[in-house]
């Protein structure tokens, strides 16, 4: 994965989810496990002085969605991406200074099948989970299924 790649992404979300740059969200890194977007605590904290639970999941949204721009874009593929379903289980409060959210990478026959679809079809799904780890603890665990739609599904904004 080029540095170059993971600049565009950050660009990206900070042009069209302008709420990615207020709460602080940034790409943190990639390597071969998956893509980590994180938050700094102090913006986002709730009335009990830990992770404000919209926060946490707007942080795994993006790690998902995030991988899958990069997965479309090292097809140079341009289309919108959108989450269809997601579900995320709060498990304990976040407390971490930094909270990192982390995208499981998808398997390889799951990736293949994306990519696929997405050259045949033009637009493709994926199922990701996402991770956030507090304290050494899974304090956050999400599920998310996104869509890619092609350029002639004539969605006005978003496009990469």
């Amino acid at each position: 994965m080029s540095e170059q790649l993971l600049v565009e992404l950050q660009a990206t979300l900070e042009r069209e989810i302008p709420i990615s740059r207020s709460m602080g969200i940034r790409v943190y890194s990639h390597a071969a496990c998956g893509l980590k977007m994180a938050a700094p605590l102090d913006p986002n904290r709730n009335h009990q002085q830990t992770a404000f639970a919209g926060t946490l999941n707007a942080l795994c949204t993006l790690a998902g969605w995030g991988t899958v721009f990069l997965l479309a874009r090292e097809q140079n593929r341009p289309g919108n991406i959108v989450i269809r379903r997601s579900a995320i289980k709060y498990l304990r409060p976040v407390t971490s200074e930094l909270m990192i959210a982390h995208c499981a990478a998808p398997g390889s026959e799951q990736r293949e099948h994306f990519i696929e679809m997405l050259n045949e079809k033009g637009s493709s799904k994926i199922d990701l989970d996402v991770e956030i780890i507090d304290r050494g603890q899974v304090a956050v665990s999400f599920r998310g299924s996104y869509v890619v739609l092609g350029e002639n599904h004539g969605m006005p904004r978003g496009e990469f």
